[in-house]
């Protein structure tokens, strides 16, 4: 049988400088190709307890990854008990062993996702659904929706709120397809079972909380003009809004404006037309 060492895609190895490449052919998420980078950095005093880790565009730019994989990849090690992230302050390394051990749920299907890898599907996700629930939403899902925004004003911990999901969960049903309500309710379950987005939440502001209500009202009223755009604006600005403030969050530097996650505008909702206040008239 002939050689096959010579074959192109042996060669690609050689092709690639090794520090830009992590194991792509691993199942891990790159976020977590990217923590075990950073933890073996560590325990081998390459970052020294005490000392901080170089700024997130330093990593990117080294690893050739997103920025938005650098954050997720901290926020591992910041559950594990590697580093602390202090704002305006940087990554200072706490520990060079692992102080918290995470066992993953493998029975939820999202647990072990980034936390802004997911807010990045239920964007695409939830402003589609939107969109058709104002093409099939009925009066009594418009009296529910109420209900929930009027309990949700009266939490004092909108943050963890179950009203919050409710809302989501009400949209979705508003289609009259409760698979579509499913999908709402497993994606919203990290926030119960993933280590990640707990620890992400833990950095936000109550004040900034309470824009989150805010962008229901706008969707609500999409829903009751029956107004499937502005429906899918409303929802995508609404998880858009969630996912910038959660950056800036624990962002580690003033350069985070230079990044963005895998794209900066909705590439199915073309905001160059009209906006939702212009769609009233």
């Amino acid at each position: 049988m002939p050689s096959r060492q010579n074959e192109p895609q042996n060669l690609l190895p050689q092709l690639i400088p090794r520090a830009l490449i992590m194991e792509f052919t691993e199942t891990r998420r790159l976020y977590q190709q990217l923590a075990a980078e950073l933890k073996q950095r560590i325990e081998a005093g390459v970052y020294p307890v005490g000392d901080k880790l170089p700024a997130e565009r330093y990593i990117s730019e080294e690893m050739n990854v997103s920025r938005t994989v650098v954050r997720e990849a901290i926020i591992m090690l910041e559950v594990e008990g590697y580093v602390e992230v202090r704002k305006g302050s940087g990554i200072h390394v706490m520990s060079n062993k692992q102080k918290h051990l995470v066992m993953p749920n493998h029975g939820i299907e999202f647990a072990t996702a980034g936390p802004f890898e997911l807010l990045q599907a239920r964007q695409l996700i939830e402003s589609n659904i939107a969109e058709f629930a104002a093409t099939q939403v009925t009066r009594q899902d418009i009296v529910q929706l109420i209900e929930i925004q009027k309990h949700a004003r009266q939490e004092d911990r909108f943050r963890d709120s179950q009203w919050d999901l409710k809302f989501h969960v009400q949209v979705a049903l508003a289609t009259q397809n409760t698979a579509m309500a499913t999908i709402v309710e497993k994606m919203w379950s990290q926030r119960v079972h993933n280590p990640y987005w707990i620890k992400l939440h833990e950095h936000i502001d109550d004040k900034s909380i309470e824009s989150w209500c805010e962008d229901h009202d706008r969707i609500l009223e999409a829903l009751m003009r029956k107004d499937p755009y502005a429906s899918k604006l409303a929802m995508w600005q609404h998880l858009e809004n969630t996912k910038q403030m959660l950056f800036r969050a624990t962002t580690d530097d003033f350069e985070f404006n230079v990044d963005r996650y895998l794209f900066t505008e909705n590439p199915v909702v073309h905001l160059d037309i009209p906006s939702v206040a212009n769609s009233k008239n």
